[in-house]
């Protein structure tokens, strides 16, 4: 029999290289030799050469396009990729020279054929080396897949299931290939012994396609892990049965909350699914046949003259095209004319407040009673501005935290509607929780209002939140024993069920610089030690990371190589609402990012320009932003005038013409 060697790319996903392993394996159950090859393109030396994601192999290699080619004629390619994914289209154009052609899932093979590419079907199974000991499952349910928008909105639907439960959600992008580096995934016995910890695998579809690919290489090997899969409708899963094996339903939050209050209904589910992956339908059952009919096979023709000048696809990212900014000039004076116009109209406020009450810069104190005697293990601080209609949502949510002792300071950035009164009437309602009232007579903006709510704490542990923003009832303790579980971490923070008009995910990836210098990821509802804040000093203040000050604190802490901890569990909700056209942070996105990267140019930046993602608004809307702006401005320099004229006249001015708007 001819030994077989199965390839798979080193610097390519290590997914794969876990299939070449399987395949290995089970090569040599039927009685070849076999080993992994990650370092060398294929050969014409008499063995049988299975290369496992060849859209990966093929090209992240430095061999000229014809070495490729050669390789390619001697191949016996595994493909892998979803029909209708960039990848499947890659690998495509990359196997058509191949005497041979392999798919792990029915529709791959009938994508293959639709293209003129004949192709046959290597169902997986499970092999002996997957199947873990289990002597208890501490994880109730597991998630392990790429962050998509359609798999974090479904999620999103799963909180109020999942909230109380032990859960792994372990999500991770796919900007670069994804290896042993990448925290929070797992691969070879790393995972099985998780899957052997875990209940149930829960399996959500990237894309919206109806019916389903059935992710075989995922299912299987929690399957021989004796994992309960529950996953969305799927087809191509015979000869595995639905209802004996797995579950597949449009109703997820009921078949897992089923699933988990019956716990020998559950075990007995993956029982049945372990022994038809590893006793009834192991991969050698289908590979070993798929070997024999290959014995014989000898290299293909090298592709023929009309494609042999054509380039070989490669999957190096090619030179990237400026990013679209259209009227970036009129985004830069929109952005410059918005900010100068809170400048100014927040230098009224300190006149005002300084006529009003004989200093520019005053905060009213109010406590509970509870307040004086507490000695907090966190404090929580809410910065509220112009939030009447959520913020007791969100400290409602805060009092209904259990097993820990906390603080509450509210900090009101002088809301020009009912919030500070409706936090006053929430503290009368609630005098035996500690809760601490500051409210500002100026507006000074976020950042400084969190650095001045900070000040203002007294335990170790600051739990930063919007006044929009809620948690979940054990929220506060879980991150706290987290930081505790991690005395180096200098902050933790949990997945956010992002509710309201997007549904979806929030901070549901671990801490990776190299993903945080592609974009923020980590919002700023997070348990932050107060040691980190006095280290790094706060939220930073200027325009050179307006609205991006969390994201700028992330990067100062990961330049200090330090790092935070991610919980991956739906521990919080972040609420989001429709927002307008133009927003300031996204006007000069491009030129606040160069400026962001100019203060830590230590970090890991991708190469090369990227695309921000934001709404271009169109050009008329920008026009007329700044038309208001400039009304807004030449208003405020008359009111400004207020400055330069006599006290007496100034005051006398001030509250004839401002004071009236302030007694309505």
């Amino acid at each position: 029999m001819r030994p077989v060697t199965v390839f798979a790319a080193a610097g390519g996903n290590a997914f794969m290289t876990d299939i070449a392993a399987w395949i290995v394996e089970a090569a040599r159950l039927s009685g070849r030799e076999a080993h992994l090859e990650q370092h060398a393109l294929p050969a014409d030396d008499g063995h049988l050469n299975l290369v496992v994601a060849p859209h990966e192999h093929f090209t992240l290699t430095e061999a000229t396009d014809d070495e490729v080619r050669r390789a390619v004629a001697v191949s016996v390619p595994v493909c892998t990729e979803q029909p209708g994914t960039p990848w499947f289209n890659l690998t495509c154009e990359l196997v058509r020279g191949a005497p041979a052609v392999l798919d792990i899932n029915r529709h791959g093979v009938d994508g293959l054929v639709a293209r003129d590419i004949a192709a046959t079907h290597l169902r997986l199974g499970g092999v002996p080396s997957m199947a873990h000991g289990r002597d208890g499952r501490d994880v109730d349910l597991l998630f392990l897949g790429g962050s998509t928008p359609r798999r974090a909105a479904v999620l999103a639907g799963l909180a109020p299931v999942l909230w109380d439960r032990r859960t792994e959600l372990r999500l991770f992008r796919f900007s670069r290939p994804v290896d042993g580096d990448v925290p929070g995934v797992v691969f070879g016995r790393d995972k099985y012994e998780l899957l052997g910890r875990s209940r149930i695998l829960l399996n959500i579809h990237r894309d919206e396609v109806k019916p389903g690919y059935f992710e075989w290489a995922r299912m299987i090997e929690a399957m021989a892990n004796g994992c309960a899969v529950v996953t969305e409708p799927s087809a191509g899963f015979e000869p595995l049965v639905d209802g004996v094996h797995f579950v597949a339903t449009e109703h997820l939050a009921d078949a897992v909350r089923d699933l988990l209050d019956d716990p020998d209904r559950c075990a007995a589910l993956g029982e049945a699914a372990r022994s038809a992956v590893l006793d009834e339908h192991p991969l050698l059952s289908t590979l070993a046949p798929i070997l024999d009919a290959l014995e014989d096979l000898g290299p293909a023709p090298v592709a023929e003259s009309r494609r042999r000048n054509r380039a070989v696809p490669r999957g190096h990212k090619p030179p990237l095209l400026p990013e679209f900014r259209p009227a970036d000039d009129l985004r830069a004076r929109i952005y410059r004319a918005l900010l100068d116009e809170m400048a100014l109209i927040r230098s009224i406020e300190r006149v005002r407040c300084s006529v009003m009450h004989g200093d520019d810069d005053v905060v009213t104190v109010t406590d509970t009673p509870a307040y004086a005697d507490a000695t907090p293990e966190v404090s929580v601080i809410v910065t509220l501005y112009n939030y009447a209609g959520v913020v007791l949502e969100t400290l409602e949510s805060i009092v209904a935290s259990t097993d820990v002792a906390y603080e509450i300071v509210v900090i009101d950035d002088h809301s020009r509607d009912a919030g500070r009164a409706a936090v006053q009437a929430f503290m009368d309602a609630h005098p035996d929780v500690p809760i601490r009232l500051l409210g500002s007579e100026v507006n000074r903006g976020l950042p400084a209002s969190r650095n001045r709510a900070v000040a203002a704490t007294r335990a170790d542990l600051v739990m930063v939140m919007d006044a929009d923003n809620l948690v979940y009832p054990n929220c506060l303790r879980v991150l706290a024993d987290t930081l505790a579980a991690d005395p180096d971490a200098a902050f933790a923070y949990a997945t956010l069920e992002a509710f309201g008009a997007e549904p979806g995910l929030r901070s549901e990836l671990a801490w990776h610089p190299a993903w945080l210098c592609e974009t923020n990821y980590i919002d700023a509802q997070a348990m932050v030690r107060r040691s980190t804040f006095e280290r790094h000093g706060g939220y930073r203040d200027d325009d050179l990371a307006y609205g991006w000050e969390d994201w700028e604190l992330w990067l100062r802490i990961a330049k200090a190589g330090e790092h935070g901890v991610h919980v991956p569990r739906m521990l919080g909700r972040y609420r989001t609402q429709a927002s307008s056209m133009i927003t300031i942070t996204n006007l000069v996105a491009h030129r606040m990012r160069a400026d962001v990267r100019a203060l830590h140019p230590e970090l890991p930046w991708p190469e090369g320009p990227s695309s921000s993602g934001e709404l271009d608004p169109e050009l008329d809307v920008l026009k007329a932003e700044l038309e208001r702006v400039h009304r807004a401005l030449g208003a405020a320099r008359r009111r400004q005038e207020l400055r330069q004229a006599p006290a007496s006249v100034a005051r006398d001015r001030f509250v004839g013409v401002v004071g009236r708007g302030a007694r309505r």
